[in-house]
């Protein structure tokens, strides 16, 4: 807690908060961080202005969080050097969102990763959680400087680094006790914020751009199909897809509740939609407690199911591995009437859907796209913001809603 307090004091002094003692002033005039703002205004440009206009979308939000959490001002920049702002980034080491979190760490702050859904990806969830394991890694080691080589390279390789140099960040890099990575992560975060802090100095802007923050809240208690509440209430799907970054399918998740983000001027007709859902080409899904001896073979061929999708439905990481009293949620292949709170019908378009990433290639268009993945072209041109005077050109990535089972 008294760490805590000193970093909530040093933020209420001023717009230069402390990094180990020393004002970013300060640490700007360093020749490491030279070099790495050098770097930034020359062959990084691009990069960091694409990441300073899609700041302006985000960082109102992260603003508020990082305030509320007590982090020093200068961190709210930090996604420009994980992500460049962007809720779609993905790593090789399988890290996503605009705070780069991996796997294991973001269940250690209970953000959910399923078949439903990656809260990674959520700017407002990923950052209240990156912001309070940022404070946990500066209550730990006192400093910034070390706090934020550890949530780049992990607590394990820091501390190893400390046991062998020191405390101070600065020496550590100096004699290579840590990974080349890690020794430009606090140089390149330092040069980052100094020139957004700056921007106008070095001549960047920030692009005027729609706020993640106009939206309403629509409670949702049944699973929903996106694509029928964009038709009903006339909302472009890229409004929902910009507002809930974290959906992994076209429907909302099954057997819980969720809280879905819409635009404000669209809630009441968002609303009606929801309350008139239609049943029409609806599959239903039971709750499934696994019984000693069962396999998920098994269990798909007794309830007329693939085991690709069940696989899917619940996320299983080792087929292998259920356990008796295990809960597993199964598609319902039958004409009877299944009653009992354990039951729910979805949409089985939504059901069977997932989100990949396409990079176009030389010759393509979109109707070839659309017709090789099954798709159709309005789909295609909606997630994407495009229309059909749109211009696609090699390397250009698309996002593409595919059937699960499918394989082109």
């Amino acid at each position: 807690m008294k760490a805590l307090f000193l970093t909530v004091l040093l933020f209420l002094m001023g717009p230069l908060s402390l990094l180990s003692g020393s004002s970013i002033t300060d640490l700007v005039a360093r020749e490491e961080v030279q070099d790495a703002v050098q770097s930034m205004i020359t062959a990084e440009r691009a990069f960091l202005q694409r990441g300073l206009n899609n700041a302006s979308v985000y960082l109102p939000v992260v603003e508020e969080i990082c305030r509320e959490e007590g982090l020093p001002e200068e961190l709210i920049y930090l996604p420009l050097i994980e992500s460049a702002f962007s809720v779609r980034a993905y790593s090789r080491a399988g890290a996503s969102g605009i705070w780069q979190f991996i796997p294991s760490t973001a269940r250690w702050y209970n953000l959910v990763i399923d078949f439903w859904v990656d809260e990674r990806r959520d700017p407002e969830k990923a950052t209240r959680q990156a912001a309070r394991h940022l404070s946990d890694l500066y209550d730990y080691y006192g400093n910034w400087e070390l706090a934020l080589a550890a949530y780049n390279a992990g607590m394990g390789a820091v501390n190893l680094a400390v046991k062998r140099g020191g405390t101070d960040f600065w020496v550590l890099r100096e004699k290579k006790l840590l990974k080349r990575e890690t020794r430009e992560y606090v140089p390149r975060f330092i040069a980052a914020a100094h020139i957004a802090m700056n921007r106008e100095e070095y001549g960047f802007t920030f692009e005027d751009r729609r706020r993640f923050s106009d939206f309403e809240i629509l409670e949702i208690e049944k699973p929903v199909d996106l694509t029928v509440l964009c038709s009903k209430s006339s909302i472009p799907m890229s409004d929902l897809k910009f507002f809930n970054p974290e959906l992994m399918r076209l429907i909302t998740p099954v057997g819980r509740s969720y809280r879905l983000r819409v635009p404000i001027d669209r809630f009441a007709a968002a609303l009606r939609t929801y309350l008139d859902l239609p049943k029409e080409e609806l599959v239903g899904v039971k709750k499934y407690t696994v019984r000693f001896g069962d396999t998920l073979g098994e269990i798909a061929e007794e309830h007329g199911t693939s085991l690709s999708l069940l696989i899917h439905l619940n996320s299983v990481r080792n087929t292998r591995k259920i356990y008796a009293g295990d809960i597993l949620l199964v598609p319902i292949q039958t004409e009877e009437t299944v009653m009992g709170d354990d039951f729910f019908y979805v949409p089985m378009r939504g059901f069977h859907t997932q989100e990949i990433l396409y990079t176009i290639r030389k010759g393509d268009t979109v109707w070839d796209i659309a017709k090789r993945y099954e798709s159709d072209i309005e789909t295609i041109l909606a997630l994407n913001g495009m229309t059909f005077k749109s211009v696609i050109v090699p390397g250009d990535e698309i996002i593409l809603w595919i059937d699960t089972a499918y394989q082109p």
